[in-house]
């Protein structure tokens, strides 16, 4: 790639619904964690950085930072790894997309334009936010949002400048969120 990325895996959720810990879950015999961080190599090579205070993590052998402010969701998560970033452009996945693959994050570093401060994919109507390009720049709207206590990532998307990326149908089945006992058993079968 000729622009250097760092890739963060935001791991700080309180997997309520699914009732463990999502990135820990195993998918053909590796964790969710494990199928992006394969995903992401090619692309940034060692450059992954995981953010959660889970120190199950480490294992994976890759720096783990914790959310600098507790309890912010994706917004505080997105925060901590743009804070934290010395690079201008950062992929930004959830832990809870281990379908993701290197072809489609290829895919959407090179449609990214630069003129966007943030580029997420979209699969029909549902636009996924945490498989996206960030710009570091992006850390103080962040930052405001979440001294005004407003954690929707929607409404922190819709105040950036932004791109939205028709995701296509050979990669549409990547970007689904596994979030409930019924969905990852569904990505099983």
């Amino acid at each position: 790639m000729e622009k250097q990325y760092t890739a963060y895996i935001l791991a700080g959720g309180k997997s309520q619904r699914m009732g463990t810990d999502k990135g820990l879950l195993t998918l053909n015999g590796e964790t969710f964690i494990s199928h992006i961080c394969t995903a992401l190599k090619p692309l940034v090579g060692e450059n992954i950085v995981i953010v959660s205070s889970n120190e199950d993590y480490d294992e994976l052998g890759f720096p783990r930072i914790e959310d600098l402010i507790d309890n912010k969701g994706p917004v505080g998560g997105i925060y901590t790894a743009l804070k934290h970033s010395k690079t201008k452009f950062n992929f930004i996945l959830s832990v809870d997309t281990p379908l993701v693959s290197s072809d489609l994050l290829a895919w959407l570093a090179k449609s990214h334009d630069d003129g966007f401060m943030m580029t997420q994919l979209k699969v029909g109507q549902k636009a996924s936010p945490l498989i996206a390009i960030y710009d570091r720049s992006c850390n103080t709207l962040c930052g405001e949002h979440i001294a005004g206590n407003q954690l929707k990532l929607r409404r922190l998307i819709d105040e950036l400048s932004h791109q939205t990326l028709d995701v296509p149908e050979k990669w549409s089945k990547q970007i689904q969120n596994i979030n409930t006992p019924e969905e990852y058993k569904n990505i099983q079968s």
